[in-house]
């Protein structure tokens, strides 16, 4: 495991060193405003890691609407374009909302940016892929 840089009762984040990412697991249910406040959290975070990538583990979270997905899919597409590639990993929710929430956010991270997304069903099988070299 990594290093704990951020918790709280929505989210934590753990900076890896092996494989150079931000483990971000989430639970509950976030309103757009808290998520947007967690999201800059993020973005703070990866910058202060010059992390490569992400793992999002929202197995235990209750999707985002949209808008949120639409506003995550820019940042995140922000900071790679900065990085030039990027590497995101997603465990499976088990929430049929949440599931089709990544999923949606996937769809829109995508578009134009230089990431490459793979789908997990467990962490230990997205933390191998993170530590290959690209």
């Amino acid at each position: 495991m990594g290093r704990i840089v951020y918790e709280d009762k929505n989210l934590r984040l753990e900076y890896v060193n092996d494989g150079n990412y931000i483990h971000e697991t989430w639970w509950g249910i976030t309103t757009n405003e808290v998520f947007y406040k967690l999201l800059n959290i993020i973005v703070d975070e990866l910058n202060k890691a010059n992390a490569d990538g992400l793992i999002l583990d929202a197995r235990e979270h209750k999707g985002l609407g949209p808008e949120a997905q639409e506003v995550a899919a820019k940042t995140i597409g922000a900071y790679a374009k900065k990085r030039g590639k990027f590497k995101e990993a997603i465990i499976v929710p088990k929430d049929v909302f949440s599931r089709f929430s990544v999923e949606n956010y996937a769809k829109k991270v995508a578009v134009a940016n230089p990431i490459t997304t793979r789908f997990f069903d467990n962490v230990e099988a997205a933390e191998a892929w993170h530590r290959e070299k690209q």
